[in-house]
């Protein structure tokens, strides 16, 4: 029993008496039942329409309103119809099927036998339905019916329509107009201070705002006591819960879990994009105000997101709310991608797709993703031939969407061979959930050449744009010099147009140098990608002094420092101990110094660190990177292998002098 004060949980239990929910003439009528939670009788009405059921459930806020059949409250047969009945019902009220289980429907006398309730007959009078149908209820029966798409909305609009004429009429919409924002400002530092998440759209005007839209992810009774509905002059406040999608019984909904890149480029119109590990297109769509509550379920009916991604460095809150929301990774690329590669690689991504970007926002999204895409190719390849190998049934896309998450390959698979011994260790349930830092991962080598070929189109596109402007300027210098010889100018007129034709002249040589530039680059890149590809040259990365600032500026810059890098250091004077061991720690093979001799090589040498004369080697730098002949991972693992050769060689000397000493010390004993 409840304590002594404590609101009683009440439950209505209804049935249909006569007429039908389908007829405009003969309306149907319905018995009501409340109780309280030990069954006590607290009302009953009989013969009532649907209306007055909704005006009993505001007068005593049941905890549930029971029915042996919901779709006989339905006015038109539709789900629609439950949808607008849900709407009208009070926060926290549910609507449940008596007779719906997990298994499926079962009759009035089954579901009541379940609930352990005696029914002494098996005819049953419509008030006698509804009683048992609150009862069974109230016994914890039944299953709460909603659909799979519930959505809270507070809506901040203006209030009753009435105007000022006259001159006043443009101060009278100010005033409205700030009214609203105010309103506005209020419902949204509410909903900050109470922790609720939410989505806002606005509709701004001259002087304030018109209206503004908060989408609510959390259930509607959460709001009780921190926004209020409110109807006045100046504007008003409507708190709106709207049901979209099928009608379904309890929460069980079962969705496709194969791991998913999403890609969103969020606006007023949003461009969204999903693609598999596999770099295909599953769907592509530019949408006006799409909330998260809607790109969520987009998402999750196609499968179980890893990724999520955008085309800026610095995305929307909304991309960050998303990704935290759906438990996947959030990559970002290093810098805002420009609309060359961005057409480049939404070209690539539906090479194979009979789906097109028909939209700037589609293009966006999609080449985020399939940059990200790109990104992880390698790795994902590497988790795809590591299974191949094993001989038991393990989940591939579980693996690879572990990996994507942050985890080792090693511990996925250990993670998938716990779970078929049924012995899942805390370690691997919690593997998922540990890593959900903002992912800026180094590219693989032919991932390298992929976004060194889109950083080419868009040189490409740069060039092309030159070119036009440059069009333009001589076009320009040539008719100011036909004006100069067809008129005869006042001495101020011809200066000033001689001062033009040298200043046009002035832009259209530095416009000039910048086409040779880009030529010239453009050029270069094309060798270093045949190169990088080949193997021939090898990325490195340059920092004046060995210290751990500039090795933090550097990764900020390429990504974190990774296995088998070449490091260039111009001076060796001065290095930072913690430096060279944080690259040995990374599983650096190499360092190229000016002096093999410098206390900063036999630092490298101790740590296993090959530090290579740098004039022996030649260094090409092309688009802000370094690049150097593959040669040097050779040479360096000849350095560290005789390294290691002469250690050994002199561990097994010192040894035989201290056995030497020993016998020397026994031979001397009396």
């Amino acid at each position: 029993m409840s304590s002594e004060g404590a609101p009683q949980e009440l439950y209505m239990g209804i049935d249909i008496e006569s007429g039908s929910p389908l007829s405009s003439t003969n309306r149907a009528k319905y018995s009501v039942v409340i109780i309280d939670q030990s069954l006590k009788l607290i009302a009953k009405h009989q013969s009532v329409p649907l209306a007055t059921i909704i005006r009993l459930a505001w007068e005593y806020r049941p905890k549930s309103i029971a029915s042996d059949n919901v779709m006989e409250l339905s006015l038109d047969g539709s789900t629609e119809s439950i949808a607008r009945l849900l709407s009208l019902l009070p926060p926290g009220t549910k609507l449940v099927q008596a007779t719906a289980t997990e298994e499926g429907l079962v009759d009035v006398l089954e579901a009541a036998r379940r609930a352990g309730i005696d029914v002494a007959s098996s005819k049953l009078s419509p008030m006698r339905t509804a009683f048992i149908v609150a009862a069974v209820v109230a016994r914890g029966g039944g299953q709460s019916v909603g659909f799979s798409r519930e959505k809270t909305y507070i809506v901040v609009s203006r209030g009753r329509n009435t105007k000022s004429g006259g001159w006043s009429q443009a101060r009278y919409q100010r005033r409205i107009r700030a009214s609203v924002k105010i309103a506005a400002d209020k419902v949204k530092e509410a909903l900050d201070n109470a922790n609720i998440d939410y989505d806002v759209f606005y509709k701004t005007s001259e002087g304030g705002l018109d209206s503004a839209i908060f989408i609510i992810y959390a259930p509607r009774e959460k709001l009780i006591g921190i926004v209020r509905p409110h109807r006045g002059i100046d504007y008003s406040i409507r708190i709106e819960t709207k049901y979209e999608g099928e009608l379904v019984f309890g929460d069980a909904t079962s969705k496709p879990s194969r791991p998913l890149i999403v890609g969103v480029d969020a606006g007023m119109t949003t461009g969204l994009a999903v693609l598999d590990l596999e770099g295909r297109v599953l769907h592509l769509g530019s949408y006006k105000e799409l909330d998260r509550g809607r790109i969520v379920s987009i998402v999750s009916s196609l499968g179980k997101p890893v990724i999520v991604t955008t085309d800026v460095a610095d995305p929307p809150e909304l991309i960050r709310k998303l990704a935290a929301q759906l438990g996947a990774q959030l990559y970002l690329p290093n810098y805002n991608m420009s609309v060359a590669e961005k057409e480049y690689l939404a070209s690539r991504a539906t090479a194979d797709s009979e789906l097109k970007p028909k939209t700037p926002h589609e293009r966006d999204s999609l080449a985020a993703a399939y940059r990200a895409f790109i990104e992880y190719h390698n790795k994902l390849s590497q988790v795809e031939a590591y299974a191949s190998k094993l001989e038991f049934d393990i989940d591939i896309d579980e693996l690879k969407a572990d990996v994507v998450k942050g985890a080792t390959l090693a511990e996925a698979v250990e993670k998938q061979i716990a779970r078929l011994l049924g012995n899942v260790d805390e370690k691997y349930e919690h593997m998922n959930v540990t890593n959900r830092r903002q992912v800026q991962q180094p590219c693989a080598d032919s991932s390298k050449v992929e976004l060194l070929e889109a950083q080419k189109m868009s040189l490409e596109k740069q060039l092309e744009d030159l070119r036009q402007r440059l069009f333009y300027e001589e076009r320009e210098l040539y008719l100011a010099k036909k004006q100069l010889k067809a008129e005869l100018l006042k001495d101020d007129e011809i200066r000033a147009l001689k001062g033009r034709v040298s200043e046009l002249e002035s832009s259209l040589a530095k416009l000039q140098g910048e086409q040779e530039h880009l030529q010239e680059e453009i050029q270069s890149l094309r060798r270093v990608l045949v190169d990088v590809a080949s193997g021939r040259l090898v990325v490195a990365r340059r920092v004046s002094e060995l210290r751990s600032s500039q090795l933090k500026r550097s990764e900020e810059q390429l990504g974190p420092i990774s296995a088998n890098e070449v490091v260039i250091v111009d001076n060796v004077t001065a290095f930072d101990g913690n430096a060279v061991e944080y690259l040995s720690k990374a599983g650096v093979k190499a360092i190229l110094v000016n002096d093999t001799d410098s206390p900063l090589a036999n630092a490298a040498k101790n740590r296993g660190i090959a530090p290579l004369r740098v004039n022996e080697y030649a260094i090409i730098q092309v688009a802000g990177l370094y690049l150097v002949s593959s040669k040097v991972v050779s040479d360096a693992m000849e350095f560290v292998a005789k390294l290691k050769s002469q250690e050994s060689s002199d561990a097994a000397l010192l040894s035989l002098l201290n056995e030497y000493r020993a016998m020397r010390g026994k031979g001397s004993t009396p």
